[in-house]
């Protein structure tokens, strides 16, 4: 009877912590990723909306500082759209240029960054991802807390992770973001769907391109969580 009693204190408790669904910005498009034939069988190619291109990901665990550790991740990716491209991505663990100090969370001091480079990208480029620490039980059930930041032609988008789809409880995973310019949300990411989902700005806004490859970078991005 006493473990019941604890069992169920517990479940409120997550029902009760658990993230508020949030609708997608209004007016983005929703758009799933698909696979198509790329270069090579280790690296295939994918369709995003008007957006292709192909990427490769490499990944592994670590006990200590997961994806964070040097090293540990790296994701080469290709990103071709109308009037956009060939973008090329180069991510990987370690310490960015990039501040991020409009963060407010207690963050580890290794990142996900990654380098841009392509018609389109602009001088400054750039793309980091910062982690929370620790969390305790109740947050390493749902998803874990991060924040990025991605420079792209000549803007600067923001994403912070916010339960977009899917179920609130991530099990350990990150279920989705939200990204914003200037303090308002234009678009997000799902990613606890079947199919990788992005909520993009509407074809012929001067974000779309930059939420396009954001969102990219974040389903390809492989989240310690997403690897169970």
């Amino acid at each position: 009877m006493k473990s019941f009693a604890i069992a169920l204190s517990f479940a409120v408790a997550l029902v009760a912590t658990a993230p508020a669904q949030a609708a997608p910005p209004a007016g983005t498009e929703k758009v799933k990723l698909s696979g198509k034939k790329g270069p090579s069988l280790f690296r295939p190619g994918f369709q995003l909306g008007e957006y292709d291109g192909d990427a490769t990901v490499k990944s592994s665990k670590s006990s200590v500082t997961g994806v964070f550790e040097g090293g540990k991740a790296s994701v080469e990716m290709t990103v071709n759209g109308p009037g956009l491209g060939p973008v090329e991505v180069a991510c990987g663990g370690g310490q960015s240029r990039l501040g991020l100090g409009w963060i407010t969370f207690d963050r580890d001091k290794l990142q996900f960054f990654c380098t841009l480079s392509g018609p389109g990208a602009g001088a400054d480029a750039s793309f980091a991802l910062a982690s929370a620490k620790g969390g305790g039980l109740l947050k390493t059930l749902q998803q874990p807390q991060r924040a990025a930041e991605l420079r792209f032609g000549g803007l600067n988008i923001r994403a912070r992770t916010e339960q977009v789809g899917g179920l609130p409880v991530g099990g350990g995973a990150t279920i989705g973001y939200v990204f914003s310019r200037d303090g308002i949300d234009i678009g997000g990411v799902d990613l606890a769907a079947m199919q990788p989902t992005a909520y993009l700005p509407p074809k012929g806004s001067k974000d779309r391109d930059a939420v396009a490859v954001l969102a990219l970078i974040l389903i390809f991005f492989k989240d310690p969580g997403r690897q169970r």
